[in-house]
């Protein structure tokens, strides 16, 4: 603001909003500036807080940037920027700016706005003035002044790189040093020169730089001595002006609205050399020739009272070439051309100056938002960077019955959905949950998130939601991830997974994320469908397109007593993280049995080396040279009472291996049973089991698309037994699905890629296996790629299975039902290039093309 006023109305930091009048009392400038100041700043908060930092409505070519016949043009209409509104009324040729910077003849450039609020002064633009007025200015005007600019890019990727900064970072100190001092040591007490004038000091950058480098002008009058000009070298035209006149020795500065919209350096202030009076408009002669060329817009004369390089030390600020008492300092910081600091003077109050202490700068605020990525040698736009925004007239009211953010009451929200259905719509960001969330009886609820963005953390159990009883519930869109349950033993009743439903039917849970920690001996889930503690059965369940990220030893999706299960198109995989102590003292126990499983407590079995006991008896031990040495150094360290206290031998040998794997620095063994028990235990961490459907019952089952990857077992379908008999799934379809499995060695517990229970018909096309082995002992448990056993059904088609590792067998299949009297069963295309194609333990089945 360049206007004749009396102090700054509103800073960034005042609270104000508005002046009141009272009866009988003084209408200042201030006051009334305030009250369109304070109107204005929070319009302009509102809009970016409602719009953003800019945007322009969706579809709207507002600002987009267009070559038209070869040249770079920017389309007419309105972008809000930085809460302002900026109006282009035609669309407009870049170099048709006001001197403007010619662009770069070729390559990538950034074309952005850069958009401030603008004061204008009638001797800017003269159209201002009334003409029954006779040359006397009145109020000064404010516009959104924007320009649009370009700087070099390296690729068509919209960025705020090299965008100007908004305002000066550097911060000025005035204050007051001394009562002014008279020029004339003769003057008399009252010479007006003794005395400062009422009005507002203007500091402002001329040229950028840093404390030491920038140029500063102040004037007493706010910079607002100006008029209207013409400039040719040294010779300037003035409009004429009944208010200001100039006179020789006075600093001026040759001011365009261009050259202060776009921030550039003016360089010294020129100095008044002479003037020639006229009607028309005094001509006034500059000390040097002004580079102005041309009549660009707002051309004026502008006086300003002093000048100085460089303020980082205290700066007089003189009047009239003497010293008034007050002076200004430049902290460190850069300064950008065209920011300024107003100080209130008054010399009539007993000589009252306003102090500023670190103070930053009462304008100009320019904002800058990407237009376009250009390639100026192909002449193409490559990107529209504009952000838009859709009109209210096109927002739609929301679907969601409840919406909820970040650090909301989720379990609240959940309650006020009405029993007969409602969406929860779940905004990004993450919500922690400290106790599982929990619906019950509410029929048709959708909980959805926006995708992985939306996370929902179980801090102190494994299950992060448990909907108990709700007809027609999905969960989708979301990620969860659960905790561990404090305090709770190993095997604990009602295993719980981080989506938890218990006696639901129309069950969908799509397009989720799902993590769950490695076991701390409890066994947990990622997804889990079961009956209700009360013994209601599922429904239907359907899993589909989710992605599992499941911990050592557990489960990935269990359905328990579903009418229909369908798991489908999804991911699970053994999270990342390292064995915790608890589960490698579980698998060195599954060790333990796996080398007891070796000695024969007869001497006189066949095979194997012997081992001497403490207590002069003879076992033999069987299995490689590693397991061997192991029993030897078991023999060495366990005395006869020791032996005696053991249930057996094979407990013994068990505890002692378990003890020696987990606790080496206590172990009696060797250092090369030492290194083989360390080799053992390494890498076994794995995802317990992959896909479950299991219960009491399963009408309809399918198991496709699906990936399990890094688990003991993939995917297991079997119902329980019951009173000494079978339970009997009904149609069961398990296609397309990858499976790779990593088993170690001495695992002696369920493995397997594939098992399927008894059934009434089985169909399994195009399935592929994979077997890794941990440990480098080839003489461990044996791994089948699928296994069939139990009451087989009538109708049974396996066709495609692709087995690659070390599986024993591709296939095993066992029939222990009574025989079909017309059955179809057929096995065909199986390949196991390491083991055994087809193992038939019992049954009669046809086979086809099944290899080796």
């Amino acid at each position: 603001m360049t206007g004749d006023v009396t102090s700054v109305p509103l800073r960034a930091t005042d609270r104000w909003t508005a002046a009141l009048m009272q009866q009988g009392r003084v209408l200042l400038d201030t006051d009334w500036n305030l009250v369109v100041g304070g109107s204005a700043r929070d319009a302009r908060q509102l809009a970016h807080d409602a719009i953003g930092p800019a945007g322009v409505p969706v579809g709207s070519t507002a600002f987009k940037v267009e070559f038209v016949g070869g040249a770079l043009t920017v389309r007419a209409g309105t972008m809000w920027i930085g809460g302002l509104l900026a109006r282009n009324p035609t669309d407009l040729g870049y170099a048709a700016q006001p001197e403007v910077a010619a662009l770069p003849a070729s390559g990538l450039v950034n074309v952005y706005l850069d958009a401030f609020v603008e004061e204008v002064q009638a001797a800017e633009d003269p159209s201002l003035l009334d003409p029954a007025l006779a040359g006397v200015d009145t109020t000064t005007r404010t516009r959104v002044g924007w320009r649009v600019r370009a700087v070099p890019a390296t690729s068509p990727t919209c960025s705020g790189a090299g965008l100007p900064v908004p305002v000066s970072t550097g911060r000025l100190d005035v204050s007051r040093t001394a009562a002014p001092v008279s020029p004339d040591p003769c003057a008399p007490p009252d010479d007006p020169r003794s005395k400062l004038p009422d009005g507002l000091l203007r500091i402002e950058v001329l040229d950028a730089g840093t404390e030491k480098t920038a140029r500063f002008a102040w004037s007493y009058a706010n910079g607002s001595d100006a008029v209207a000009a013409t400039v040719a070298g040294t010779t300037v035209t003035l409009a004429p002006s009944p208010a200001v006149t100039f006179a020789p020795g006075d600093l001026v500065e040759v001011s365009t609205l261009a050259r202060r919209a776009d921030r550039r350096d003016h360089g010294a202030l020129f100095t008044v050399a002479a003037v020639a009076p006229s009607a028309g408009g005094d001509t006034v002669t500059l000390g040097t020739a002004s580079p102005l060329a041309g009549d660009p817009p707002g051309t004026c004369l502008r006086r300003w009272d002093g000048q100085v390089v460089g303020a980082a030390t205290a700066v007089p600020l003189t009047l009239g070439g003497a010293d008034v008492g007050i002076a200004f300092t430049a902290r460190a910081g850069g300064y950008q051309v065209g920011d300024w600091w107003g100080v209130r003077v008054r010399g009539s109050a007993a000589d009252a100056v306003e102090t500023l202490t670190d103070a930053p700068p009462d304008g100009v605020v320019h904002t800058a938002a990407p237009l376009a990525v250009v390639d100026l040698t192909n002449k193409t736009v490559l990107t529209d960077c504009r952000p838009t925004f859709p009109p209210l007239t096109d927002l739609r009211g929301g679907t969601c019955t409840v919406t909820a953010f970040p650090g909301d009451d989720l379990q609240a929200a959940l309650d006020a959905l009405p029993a007969t259905g409602g969406e929860l719509c779940l905004a990004a960001g993450t919500f922690r949950v400290g106790a599982p969330l929990t619906v019950t009886g509410k029929q048709r609820v959708v909980i959805t998130g926006i995708g992985p963005a939306t996370v929902l953390v179980g801090e102190k159990h494994e299950a992060v939601l448990v909907a108990t009883r709700c007809p027609d519930i999905e969960v989708t869109r979301l990620r969860v991830e659960s905790g561990r349950a404090p305090d709770t033993p190993p095997g604990a009743e009602h295993l719980l997974g981080a989506l938890t439903f218990l006696g639901c039917d129309g069950v969908r849970v799509r397009d989720c994320e799902v993590w769950c920690p490695d076991s701390s001996g409890r066994a947990q889930s990622g997804i889990y469908a079961a009956p209700d503690p009360d013994g209601r059965r599922p429904g239907a369940v359907e899993v589909r397109g989710n992605r599992l990220e499941i911990g050592d030893h557990q489960a990935g999706v269990i359905v328990a007593s579903a009418t229909e299960s369908t798991v489908v198109d999804n991911t699970v995989v053994l999270s990342a993280g390292k064995a915790t102590t608890l589960m490698t003292r579980l698998v060195a126990r599954e060790l333990g049995r796996f080398v007891a499983g070796h000695l024969a407590a007869d001497p006189a079995a066949g095979g194997g080396a012997a081992v001497e006991l403490a207590d002069g008896r003879t076992v033999r031990m069987g299995g490689p040279a590693a397991l061997r040495r192991v029993a030897a150094d078991w023999a060495k360290a366990t005395s006869t009472r020791r032996l005696k206290s053991r249930a057996s031998l094979h407990q013994g040998l068990a505890r002692f291996v378990t003890a020696s794997a987990t606790e080496p620095h206590q172990a009696a063994v060797g250092s090369v049973s030492g290194r083989f028990l360390a080799a053992a235990l390494k890498d076994t961490r794995a995802v317990g089991q992959g896909i479950v459907v299991a219960g009491d019952r399963a009408n309809l089952v399918r198991v496709e698309g699906n990936e399990v990857t890094g688990a003991l077992q993939g995917v297991h379908v079997a119902l329980r037994a019951a009173g000494g008999g079978r339970r009997v799934l009904g149609q069961v379809v398990i296609s397309n699905n990858t499976v790779s499995c990593a088993v170690p060695f001495f695992w002696g517990r369920q493995r397997h890629a594939f098992y399927v229970g008894s059934f009434s018909s089985l169909t399994m096309l195009d399935n592929h296996a994979r077997l890794h082995r941990t440990g480098d002992q080839t003489d461990g448990t044996p791994v089948d790629a699928v296994r069939v056993t139990g009451q087989l059904g009538a109708f049974l088609q396996l066709r495609g299975l692709d087995a690659s590792g070390p599986f024993r067998a591709g296939v095993v299949l066992r029939d222990e039902g009574a025989a079909q009297r017309v059955s179809l069963r057929y096995v065909s295309d199986v390949l196991n290039p390491l083991g055994v194609g087809v193992r038939v333990e019992s049954g009669s089945f046809l086979l086809d093309r099944c290899l080796p």
